[in-house]
This record gives structure tokens, C-alpha cells and sequence, in this order.
């Protein structure tokens, strides 16, 4: 399955380079008191409220929707002083007690994860010695700095165990499905399909690109692969 990233990027961040790209950061909000329907944007406005001392790239909930707010590559403040300068991308999870959409943000969570390691050039696999994806709890064992050990806590509630995560990391949830670029592409709930038409329509009314892409999206034709070469054609006519 092809996610489609939300980007609402936060406006008045720090804008500070990397010492090194080392590490793509596994979170969840850790908030015991925010599992509702609107648990993700109760989330995003409260990071955005406090953004001068906590802040990641991206965030997950609200049914396998994706949302980026702040820019990878540039130091991040959420896994404490030493591990910010080394790590790529943060991500969190936002909390929710309904079992069925946990699966959803937990496969779009997982797919997330990889997809920053892909990109960063890392290994996917979770808390190895070496570089990859860590943990907060590995960061907070190994690198010191901070005293969290999320996601493992809230992840064991919902039956996912620490072997288990691991596992998801390295394989995917899904290994044949996601390298397939010919499947038809699917969304987890309509918002994330409106956002996603959205991007191709303003492409076609900015004349980026032909009107026939929006007609593919709207007859249900498209397919991962279509749109992952969508979205480089888009970005390098948007320079």
C-alpha cells in the first residue's frame, strides 16, 4: 500500500544541521489521556502550542493517516540532546483504544518507518547496534540524554510485542503487497483519499501535469507505481 504524507509543515521552527544522519526515531505520544477520535489533532495543535521545546517530523493516527510538520534532515527536538543531532526523521503514534483502527495507524506507522530509513539510506532494521531505526527507550539505554521508553509500553497494550516490532521493521507487515507497484492504490479512510486528490488537482489546475492523471485518480486506476513517478514529475516541474 501507497500512504499519502499530509504536509503541514509548523512555521517558526529552528533550522539546524545535522551532526550526522545516523538514526529515524520510533515514538508514541505517551499521552494516557488522549485516545478519542480526534486523539491525532489533539496532537498536532498541542505540539504546534509547544513547539519551542518538542517537536518531530511526523505523526501518525486517526486511522493510518500520516502528517508531517516538521522538516527531516534537520534537527528535531523530541529524543533529547543527544540523540536530536543524529537522527533524520522522528515519528509518533498517537493513542488510540479502538483495535481496528489501531491496526490501520500501526501498518501506516510501520510502512513510515521504513520508508525514512529507505530514504535516509540506513538500515531498517530496529535498535541494532549500529545505524537504523531506534526505539526512544533505545536511545534513552544507549545514548542517555532522555528517560522514555516508548513506543513498547502502549504497543504491548494493543498486543504488539517487542519481538513483534522488530519483526514488522525488518520484514513489513505486508513485504508482497508494498513492493508491488502495480496494485491499484487504497486509502485507510477518506480523508486521506480527498488529501491526496487534492495534490493532484492543484498539480493539474498549476499545469504541472496533464488533466488525465486527475481522471486515472478519479476512475480508481491508479496505482502506486503511477503515483510515486507522479509525485517526482510534480516535484521537478515545481522547480
Amino acid at each position: 500500500m501507497t500512504y499519502f504524507i499530509e504536509k503541514r509543515l509548523m512555521s517558526g521552527l529552528p533550522n539546524v544541521a545535522l551532526t550526522a544522519i545516523k538514526y529515524v526515531i520510533a515514538h508514541e505520544s505517551g499521552n494516557p489521556n488522549n485516545y478519542g477520535p480526534n486523539a491525532l489533532e489533539n496532537e498536532l495543535a498541542f505540539m504546534n502550542q509547544n513547539k519551542a521545546t518538542a517537536f518531530t517530523s511526523h505523526w501518525v493516527g486517526g486511522g493510518g493517516r500520516i502528517v508531517q510538520v516538521a522538516p527531516v534532515n534537520r534537527v528535531q527536538y523530541g529524543c533529547g540532546p543527544i540523540g536530536n543531532p543524529l537522527s533524520y526523521a522522528q515519528v509518533e503514534l498517537a493513542r488510540t483504544n479502538d483495535k481496528e483502527q489501531f491496526k490501520k495507524d500501526y501498518a501506516a506507522y510501520i510502512w513510515l518507518l521504513r520508508e525514512l530509513a529507505k530514504e535516509a539510506g540506513m538500515p531498517i532494521v530496529l535498535d541494532s547496534s549500529g545505524d537504523g531505526i531506534k526505539s526512544h527507550r533505545w536511545i534513552a539505554d544507549t545514548l542517555g540524554g532522555t528517560t522514555h521508553n516508548d513506543p513498547f509500553p502502549y504497543l504491548q497494550t494493543m498486543g504488539i510485542t517487542d519481538e513483534q516490532f522488530k519483526l514488522d521493521i525488518k520484514n513489513g507487515l505486508d513485504k508482497q503487497q508494498t513492493d508491488k507497484d502495480d496494485d491499484i492504490m487504497q486509502f485507510t479512510n477518506e480523508t486521506t483519499k480527498a488529501a491526496v486528490r487534492d495534490y493532484i488537482k492543484q498539480s493539474v489546475d498549476k499545469k504541472l501535469i496533464d488533466k488525465s492523471w486527475l481522471d486515472k485518480f478519479d476512475q480508481g486506476t491508479m496505482t502506486g507505481g503511477d503515483y510515486e513517478g507522479l509525485k517526482i514529475i510534480i516535484a521537478q516541474r515545481s522547480n
